[in-house]
This record gives C-alpha cells, structure tokens and sequence, in this order.
C-alpha cells in the first residue's frame, strides 16, 4: 500500500541529466522568474520527501534532481558537492553575472520534513507564477501563419 501511494504522489521534480539538461533547467526557471533548487541525491528515485516539497513550492521555485552519473559528474564538480544528499538554491539572476547573488547551501544537521520546508519557505516566491495567458492578438497571429501555410502547400501541389 506504502509503495503505491509513494508512487501515486504528484511530482514536479525536474530530472536533470548532464549539462544540457542544467542548462535546460536553468532556462524554464529563468523564463518564468523562478529561484532554482538542485538537490544532489543518491537515490535511485524520487523521495516521497521530495515529491511534498516540489508539490508544496509548485510555481515558486523550480526543483531539480542530480543523480551521482558520469553524465552528472560534470555538474556535480560545478558546485563542489562531494557528499550526498546535498541541496543547494540559487535565487533569480543567480549565475556568473556581476552583482548576483551567491548560492545559498543547505548546511543543516538533518534532512528532514520540517527543516527542508523552512529552508526553502526562506527562498521562494511570495506568490505563485502562473504562465502567461495567449492574447487574442496571438491567436489571431497564429491562424493568419496557419493559413498561409495552407496556401503555400496547396501552391505546391
């Protein structure tokens, strides 16, 4: 029953794999104004622990998981993490810019529910992100690209 419901639960864990998927990470957060959350585990899946926290901060940050892979070594080298579990959160605009902000390490004695979910409350967004809704002014653009598409093939035929 445990094993069902662990496997049932919403998750919102953004699985990053090697150094394009980082940089895929990074780009969504980026794009909606999210802080970042990389949390460095061993595990082979996903946590009930994690899954709460990406559900709990769903459009307030942005959670990503590194498995310990070749693939990941790179990244894992990045930000000198050498013992897992690790988490570390980066706040919007946190990258090599000037004048950003460092990223923040979780240095707490234990991984718990109650710490993790004080950590991060510490580090998201007030309010949730929504994405942004289509304008008429896009949908219309959208048709007048169809239909002209649709003239282009009938040309060709």
């Amino acid at each position: 029953m445990k094993r069902f419901v662990d496997q049932e639960m919403p998750n919102f864990i953004e699985r990053i794999s090697g150094p394009s998927g980082l940089q895929s990470f990074e780009e969504k957060a980026e794009r909606n104004g999210l802080p970042r959350v990389l949390i460095f585990t061993s595990k082979a899946n996903t946590v009930p622990l994690t899954k709460y926290l990406s559900t709990e901060f769903r459009r307030r940050m942005l959670i990503g998981e590194v498995h310990p892979t070749k693939p990941n070594k790179e990244i894992m080298d990045k930000y000198g993490v050498k013992d897992l579990p690790a988490m570390i959160v980066f706040s919007p605009g946190t990258d090599e810019e000037e004048g950003a902000k460092e990223p923040v390490v979780y240095d707490g004695d234990g991984f718990t529910k109650n710490k993790l979910h004080s950590f991060l409350s510490n580090h998201a967004l007030k309010d949730p992100v929504f994405p942004k809704k289509k304008t008429e002014g896009d949908e219309e653009q959208k048709q007048k690209e169809e239909e002209e598409k649709k003239k282009k093939q009938k040309e060709e035929l």
